[in-house]
C-alpha cells in the first residue's frame, strides 16, 4: 500500500536550512562560517592540549556535539526539501497541471472548511482544489465561471488592499458562480506559486481562451 501523500509542503526554513537551500551566495556563507569555526577549534584545541589533554577532551565533547548536530540538521533539511520537491512534481504530473501549489482557504468556499490547507492546480481551463491526502479533487472550478479575480496585500495593521499586482501580494480572492450562485472566497499563504503568479496564470488562460467573454460579460478586475 502506498502511504505517500498527494502533496507535501517544504519544511519551515531555519537559518541553516536557508543556507542549505540557497544558491552560490548561501553556500559561500556556509563555507565561510565552517572555515571560521574550524580555525577557532584548532586554536582552542592547541591551547587546551598544551595545558591539559583532559580539558581538551572535555571541551571537544562540550562544543563538538553542537557542530555535528548543525551539520546533520543541514543534511536533514536538504533531504526533506528534496522529498517534498519530488512529491510536488509527482502531483503536478499526476493531474497534468500547468501550475500547482498549496494555500490556506480562509473562507467562502461552500465545500471547504475555514482555514483549511488545500492544493490548487490549474489544469487546462479549470482550477482544481485538492486535499493533501490524495488526487481526488474537492472541487473543480471552470475558469469561465470566475467573474472577478484580485490579489490582496496587507499593511502592518493587517488592513487588506486589493489588486496590488506585484510580488508583495499575499493572498488571492476571486468571485465565481457555484451552482449558479455567486460566491467569493479567499486563499492565503500561497506556497510554490505566489498569489501574483496565480493571478497572471488564471487571467492569461481566461483571456487567451476567450473564457472571460463567456457567460458573464464582465472582465477580470
Amino acid at each position: 500500500m502506498n502511504s505517500q501523500p498527494f502533496w507535501k509542503d517544504e519544511s519551515e526554513i531555519s537559518f541553516l536550512n536557508m543556507m542549505a537551500k540557497s544558491g552560490t551566495g548561501g553556500r559561500l556563507a556556509l563555507v565561510y562560517f565552517s572555515t571560521a569555526v574550524r580555525i577557532l577549534i584548532l586554536i582552542v584545541v592547541a591551547v587546551m592540549l598544551y595545558k591539559s589533554p583532559l580539558i581538551m577532551l572535555a571541551w571537544i565533547a562540550l562544543f563538538g556535539f553542537p557542530i555535528v548536530a548543525r551539520i546533520l540538521m543541514v543534511r536533514f533539511a536538504r533531504n526533506m526539501t528534496q522529498t517534498a520537491g519530488d512529491i510536488q512534481e509527482l502531483a503536478r504530473e499526476k493531474v497534468g497541471a500547468s501550475h500547482i501549489g498549496s494555500a490556506i482557504h480562509v473562507a467562502g468556499h461552500p465545500l471547504l472548511e475555514r482555514d483549511q490547507p488545500v492544493v490548487l492546480a490549474l489544469v487546462g481551463d479549470h482550477l482544481n482544489v485538492y486535499g493533501y491526502e490524495n488526487s481526488i479533487a474537492l472541487d473543480v472550478i471552470p475558469l469561465k465561471n470566475i467573474q472577478a479575480l484580485h490579489t490582496v496585500s496587507y499593511d502592518d495593521d493587517r488592513m487588506p488592499y486589493l489588486d496590488a499586482i506585484d510580488s508583495t501580494a499575499q493572498a488571492l480572492q476571486f468571485d465565481w458562480l457555484w451552482n449558479s450562485q455567486p460566491c467569493t472566497c479567499l486563499f492565503r499563504r500561497m506556497r510554490k506559486v505566489k498569489a501574483v503568479d496565480w493571478y497572471h496564470a488564471i487571467q492569461k488562460t481566461r483571456l487567451q481562451s476567450g473564457l472571460a467573454r463567456e457567460g458573464n460579460p464582465s472582465i477580470l478586475r
